[in-house]
């Protein structure tokens, strides 16, 4: 019991513990996150090779249906690195360069001549959003609304924003002629044979293996309250956050990205142009690894992943708690030595 809690702290408080990589295994993970009442879906890999793929709790209580690695859930902000490999793919093709400046595309907002492109991919633009729609839009109308809702602070300082996520959508939208959904189909989904991945409103409720979110009440009773999302509120994170996977499936598409399957290396490396953990194309960018997080209505992400995509850590949750799964993700990645 004494080495238990001992791992527990270790892996989930705030000091970073003494030689950690040589004293955490996975089954010392496994027992932890048990022991911290995780609820959800764990996937480590290493060097390619799997060492812990294991779910905890229920997916949907009401049915005594478990978590299991096959269960999908909601990805939030995790999605915004697909709407910025959109763009670079743009960026590929000559069709859209990082610095051009906003007002190209929309003008009417204030100080756009000043912001570029590449600004909004790093969240420092200054642009952050009023209000949110409250009824349900087409693509088109959510992003004149954000235009329209929109202001200015600092430019150049980080100041993380989903609208400028929005807007970039939209320009991707005006550039293809395409829906935001059919290009993910199409460029991202498709070509990587990822069959359970897809779009809340749209594809979720014909997944077998969907959970429910549940919000985080009591250790006691954590099925007590089952949380939701309305249609509306799904709807205007339109390339911002309403999209779900399952562990595998975010493991190979996070890991298609950093390999350059679906950009050129030269464009994944231009994107991702930061070391000292600061926030590039939707991805927080270290030295040796790259980590992503989400919270949206009692789902929560996260994840760290190598450079070479070769070792990550995927955490998946149907109930946000205070453990922060991106900060876990980190730790485990540190821990474990991937």
């Amino acid at each position: 019991m004494i080495i238990l809690i001992s791992i527990c702290l270790g892996l989930f408080s705030g000091a970073q513990p003494v030689q950690a990589a040589t004293k955490t295994n996975p089954q010392q993970v496994a027992q932890a996150l048990k022991a911290k009442h995780f609820t959800g879906t764990v996937l480590i890999i290493r060097h390619g090779k799997t060492i812990l793929r294991r779910s905890y709790g229920y997916a949907n209580f009401a049915h005594l249906q478990r978590n299991t690695p096959a269960t999908v859930y909601q990805l939030a902000s995790v999605q915004k690195v697909l709407t910025a490999v959109l763009l670079m793919q743009l960026v590929q093709a000559n069709k859209v360069q990082l610095n051009e400046p906003l007002s190209h595309y929309y003008p009417q907002i204030a100080h756009s001549k000043q912001i570029t492109l590449r600004q909004m991919l790093d969240m420092n633009s200054g642009l952050y959003s009023t209000t949110d729609p409250q009824k349900m839009l087409s693509d088109r109308q959510i992003v004149d609304f954000a235009a329209k809702h929109v202001k200015v602070g600092q430019i150049g300082a980080h100041n993380y924003e989903p609208v400028n996520y929005t807007l970039l959508t939209g320009i991707i939208e005006r550039l293809t002629q395409q829906s935001y959904h059919q290009l993910v189909q199409q460029k991202i989904l498709q070509p990587l044979k990822l069959r359970h991945t897809g779009f809340m409103l749209d594809d979720f409720t014909q997944e077998k293996h969907q959970s429910v979110a549940y919000k985080d009440v009591s250790e006691l009773l954590p099925y007590l309250v089952r949380q939701r999302e309305s249609p509306v509120a799904l709807r205007r994170k339109l390339g911002t956050g309403n999209m779900y996977s399952t562990v595998d499936d975010l493991f190979q598409l996070e890991q298609a990205i950093q390999q350059s399957r679906l950009l050129k290396p030269a464009t994944t490396a231009a994107l991702f142009n930061a070391t000292d953990g600061s926030y590039r194309g939707g991805l927080y960018n270290y030295r040796h690894f790259v980590s992503s997080h989400g919270v949206e209505s009692g789902y929560e992400s996260g994840l760290a992943l190598s450079r070479d995509g070769k070792s990550g850590v995927i955490l998946l949750s149907n109930r946000h708690t205070t453990l922060s799964l991106s900060k876990q993700a980190r730790k485990l990645y540190r821990q474990l030595n991937l």
